[in-house]
């Protein structure tokens, strides 16, 4: 029986790399996205805005009807919202936590019980090392990356007698869209001196020279392809070596940091 993946935002960047890369690997791979492109290049696309539980829980449901089983699932889907805590609207906090962390645990809870009943699955959350390293100015992101990688580890103590692994890969820059379709808010930039505008400048120009998606597909594959996933792995080796440093240097200091580059 070919095994079966569902990947969320699989129609450009990150997800559409992950899927296709699955597909080499003989997966039969859905997509999960809020519009169907036109290229499917072999993916089963499905419309689904994953925030809403109801419609996560019916294109899940969908496949399953249709397969049977669901062996991996990859939550990839997010989006990036960026502006000054102090200026930021209940609807944009909102909209940043229901896509990134929201998201990802309805599509997680429609997955598991028939993961379960099979004795098996992986499930990977795509995460961000805004997890570990707090950006100022993406504060909610960073909080919504913070909560993903929460979220897995307590899944993966609750699912393991169940056979069900679950693992965060944590990326640092990567070169897509993302930059290009992030909401920037720059309201309060003036009472803030720029710093608004110069830190998201910053990280956007980092972004763009970034490593590419495919290398970040390529991990997550080998990821899934492994026995046993780790709980937390980190997309590059360089980026491993900066989470090494986080955890030698005293945290005062990594903040200290943190506010050169980015405050």
């Amino acid at each position: 029986m070919r095994r079966v993946a569902v990947v969320t935002g699989a129609s450009r960047g990150i997800g559409r790399a992950v899927a296709l890369r699955l597909l080499q690997e003989g997966y039969r791979v859905y997509g999960l996205c809020r519009s169907i492109p036109e290229k499917k290049a072999g993916i089963r696309f499905l419309a689904c805005d994953i925030s809403v539980k109801e419609n996560a829980e019916r294109a899940i449901e969908k496949i399953l009807e249709r397969e049977g089983r669901i062996h991996v699932l990859v939550n990839n889907a997010g989006m990036g919202i960026s502006g000054a805590v102090e200026f930021s609207s209940r609807d944009e906090i909102q909209k940043q936590l229901s896509v990134n962390l929201e998201g990802s645990v309805w599509c997680t809870q429609a997955v598991i019980p028939s993961m379960r009943k099979a004795g098996e699955g992986k499930i990977l959350f795509v995460s961000s090392l805004a997890a570990v390293f707090p950006l100022p100015f993406q504060s909610f992101y960073s909080v919504s990356k913070a909560g993903l990688n929460a979220f897995s580890d307590a899944l993966g103590i609750e699912l393991k007698p169940f056979g069900i692994q679950t693992c965060s890969l944590m990326l640092n820059d990567v070169k897509t869209e993302f930059t290009d379709y992030r909401e920037k808010t720059l309201e309060g930039d003036d009472a803030y001196q720029g710093r608004i505008s110069r830190s998201v400048g910053k990280m956007e120009a980092s972004e763009r020279r970034g490593m590419k998606p495919e290398r970040v597909a390529g991990e997550a594959v080998r990821l899934l392809g492994r026995k046993r996933m780790p709980g937390h792995a980190v997309a590059g080796l360089s980026n491993q070596m900066l989470v090494l440093l986080s955890r030698v240097l005293p945290w005062d200091t990594v903040l200290r940091l943190l506010a050169g580059l980015y405050g």
